[in-house]
Parts: C-alpha cells; sequence; structure tokens
C-alpha cells in the first residue's frame, strides 16, 4: 500500500509540474465552449425555438431557450472532457515506457500490479479533480446568469454520470495505451480520439442528422451513452424552469438531440442506459486484467 500511495504522489506531481498537462487535458473542453459561445449557442436557441413553436399551447422565452441550449452543450463537455484529461494523464505511462522509466521500476521491488494501478488511480483522481473544477464554473455561470443553481439530488446525478465516465475513459484509454510505445502515437491518437468524440456524442451536431444506421452504431457506444446519462442529471428540474416536460421532447425530439438512447424503434430507459454503458465498462476492464496478465508472462 505504501508503495502504490508513493507512486499516485507521483504521478501527481509529474502531472501538475507540467503546466501544459492542465492545458492540454483540458483543450477539447475549452474549444467546445469557445465554440458554444460564438457558434452554437445562438444556433441551437433558434433550432429548439422552432422546435417548440410546434407544440400546441407552450410558449417559451428567450432565457429559458439560452438555459435549456447552455444545459445541453455543457452536459455534452463533461463525458468529452473524462475522455481527454484520462489521455493525458495516462500519457505517463507511454512515457515512462519510452524513456526506459517503467523498466527500472520493473526491476525493482514494487509489484507490477501497484505500478499499473498507480497510473489508473492517479488518472481517476486528477481527473475528478479537474471537472469538479468545470462543474463548479458551470454552476457559477448558471446562478449569475439565470440565478437558478444545482440542486442537491441533481447535483448527486452529475457526479455520478462524471465518476461513470471518468471510469470507462480511464479503462478504455489504459487498455488502449498498453498497444502504444511511443508519445508520438499518443499524440496522434489523442487527435483523432478527440475529434471524433466531439461528434460521437452529439456535441458538435444532433444525433439525429446521422441517420438511423449511424444512429444505431452510436448509441451502441458509451460515450453517447453517458452524455445521455449527463444530460439527463443537467435537464433534471426541466420542468420547473421552462414550461417544457421531459413529456414533451420525449420521442424524436429526445432521439435527435441526443436526450434519450434508442436503437431502432424501442427506447432504453434510463436504468438501461447506466446498465448498458456500466456492462460495457467491465467487459473492457476484464480485457484490460487479461493483457496485464499477457505482458507479465511477455516480461
Amino acid at each position: 500500500m505504501n508503495n502504490l500511495t508513493s507512486l499516485i504522489g507521483r504521478d501527481f506531481k509529474i502531472f501538475y509540474r507540467t503546466k501544459g498537462n492542465i492545458i492540454f487535458s483540458s483543450l477539447a473542453v475549452i474549444i467546445l465552449l469557445v465554440l458554444h459561445f460564438v457558434i452554437f449557442r445562438n444556433m441551437y436557441a433558434d433550432n429548439w425555438e422552432a422546435i417548440v413553436s410546434m407544440i400546441p399551447g407552450v410558449s417559451i422565452d428567450r432565457e429559458s431557450l439560452f438555459w435549456l441550449v447552455d444545459s445541453m452543450m455543457f452536459s455534452a463537455i463533461l463525458p468529452i472532457g473524462a475522455v481527454s484529461i484520462s489521455i493525458t494523464a495516462l500519457g505517463l505511462m507511454v512515457a515512462d515506457r519510452e524513456l526506459n522509466v517503467l523498466n527500472d521500476f520493473l526491476v525493482s521491488p514494487i509489484k507490477r500490479n501497484d505500478l499499473l494501478a498507480s497510473y489508473l488511480l492517479s488518472s481517476l483522481l486528477i481527473g475528478f479533480m479537474l471537472l469538479l473544477g468545470f462543474i463548479v464554473f458551470f454552476w457559477i455561470y448558471f446562478m449569475v446568469v439565470y440565478s437558478i443553481g444545482f440542486t442537491l439530488i441533481q447535483l448527486v446525478y452529475i457526479l455520478l454520470a462524471v465518476i461513470g465516465s471518468l471510469i470507462f475513459a480511464n479503462t478504455f484509454i489504459l487498455l488502449i495505451l498498453t498497444f502504444i510505445k511511443k508519445q508520438s502515437s499518443l499524440g496522434a491518437f489523442g487527435t483523432i480520439l478527440g475529434t471524433l468524440n466531439g461528434f460521437v456524442s452529439g456535441a458538435y451536431i444532433p444525433v439525429g442528422m446521422f441517420g438511423d444506421t449511424v444512429g444505431a452504431i452510436l448509441s451502441a457506444l458509451p460515450f453517447l451513452q453517458l452524455t445521455v446519462l449527463t444530460r439527463q442529471a443537467f435537464l433534471y428540474n426541466l420542468g420547473n424552469i421552462t414550461p417544457l416536460t421531459h413529456e414533451m421532447l420525449s420521442g424524436e425530439i429526445a432521439r435527435s438531440f441526443g436526450l434519450e438512447l434508442w436503437f431502432g424503434d424501442t427506447l432504453v430507459p434510463i436504468w438501461g442506459v447506466a446498465a448498458l454503458a456500466g456492462g460495457i465498462t467491465l467487459a473492457l476492464l476484464l480485457f484490460l486484467i487479461i493483457r496485464f496478465a499477457k505482458m507479465k508472462k511477455s516480461d
């Protein structure tokens, strides 16, 4: 346990000692925030205004539309941030391997399991701290702009979704990184995944614009599933803040904008979305354990 704690402390120091790590790990989030306020916010508000106008007996003011659009984007940003932060934090393992630091550890009394666990646990803690900072920022933003904060139960749901996103992201990224030996390859992987993640999670454009076939594929991926969970958490008080209700937005509207998860004509209940994302994460964790066992035998 002492070795594991020391290794986690080392990973923390290396991550925060390099100031660029905080910027680069949060770069995807920062870019999305800038794009949201410069391009997407007004555009999506106009789209939602047109959608709401087709609902009989419902009238909504512009401020409520902006709250809805902000909530949709901020909730999509958190799972994306979990992935980008995990790539940067876990990149230390690739750097250690390339610089032969990993070999030095392996010939020491430190257990290999402790070494690998330290990368995973330190990345989880780093990710949680950074994403918690963004949640606080979103909370302050909502209070200043709309005089609306998160309720306690809403905050619990958001934190659970974020923790789930971090567990999936770290398990998935660590599994991939066991096959990457160069930091240059890590950079290319991070760029590709970061770009695709924005589309897969429906942050750049609504999921419904991809069509039924691609939409079904995206629905099978935890990236979209976790976004659905965070969006449900952010819009938990929808009926108290706007004249809209979850029932009004259910069906095709929710399907198109990633508020609900659908496979064909079948709606997946929110508990099913959580179970699906959790099941895939557990399967990846099993593959990761098998991969670690094979790496240990090959040494």
